[in-house]
């Protein structure tokens, strides 16, 4: 295990213990952490949890307990140095592990509140895989896809608990598709656009595990830079905390 560095997602103050080389949130990240809103007490399980960057910066939202579900090895002995380095053993605990096995470590129908960053990209022989094969997992579907997520999801969250995922606005009407199969409905979706005049690249969204109908918000966009490429105040005050 490799650290080169110590890096805080907004004012969280909680340490993520990072390797550049291998993987390292990014703005993703922060705006799905800005975005969670977790229960204050019970279970929150981060999926695909990487360095564990979400997960861990939970533990300044949130009483529950909080565990990290990832297949790598190398990002989860980071995860494990993180929650010792920030004295989090008693609340936040490590799953070095396929999700299809999650059931081994976490009980269906009990968990409170999900936050997930699953990877985004599918596998085709146009494909460009990089040559650091933990962020090629990191990205691309290559040990799980957006159907064993969502039906990890459904799996594991209580009937009318939360989840919270940032994915591609590309493969949202896949998403959606999905979660109507597994009886997961969006409640609130935000797209992120880096300038007023782009596409949307990025959406977050609130999932509601429910059998009955739910009304959809959709909520303002958020803007990353002004025309000056300076960060809007309201991107900086997600991204730095001020």
């Amino acid at each position: 295990m490799s650290i080169n560095s110590q890096d805080v997602i907004s004012n969280s103050g909680i340490i993520i213990n990072q390797d550049k080389e291998l993987y390292s949130f990014n703005l993703d990240t922060i705006l799905l952490y800005n975005f969670a809103k977790p229960v204050k007490k019970g279970q929150v399980v981060d999926l695909c949890a990487g360095n564990g960057a979400i997960g861990l910066s939970l533990a300044a939202k949130t009483h529950a307990q909080i565990y990290l579900v990832e297949i790598q090895e190398e990002l989860a002995k980071l995860s494990q140095q993180s929650i010792l380095d920030n004295h989090l053993e008693k609340q936040v605990h490590s799953i070095n592990d396929d999700l299809k096995n999650v059931q081994q470590y976490l009980a269906h129908d009990t968990i409170d509140t999900i936050v997930c960053n699953p990877p985004y990209f599918k596998i085709s022989d146009q494909t460009v895989i990089k040559d650091n094969p933990v962020l090629a997992i990191a990205r691309h579907e290559l040990k799980t896809d957006l159907t064993d997520i969502l039906s990890t999801i459904k799996i594991l969250l209580k009937e009318n608990s939360h989840a919270f995922v940032v994915y591609r606005p590309e493969r949202l009407s896949e998403l959606f598709t999905i979660m109507t199969k597994e009886k997961l409905q969006p409640k609130r979706v935000r797209f992120i656009r880096s300038t007023a005049t782009k596409d949307a690249n990025l959406v977050l969204l609130d999932i509601v595990k429910t059998v009955k109908a739910a009304s959809l918000r959709v909520e303002p966009d958020l803007i990353i830079y002004e025309k000056n490429r300076q960060l809007t105040k309201e991107a900086s005050l997600i991204i730095n905390g001020k």
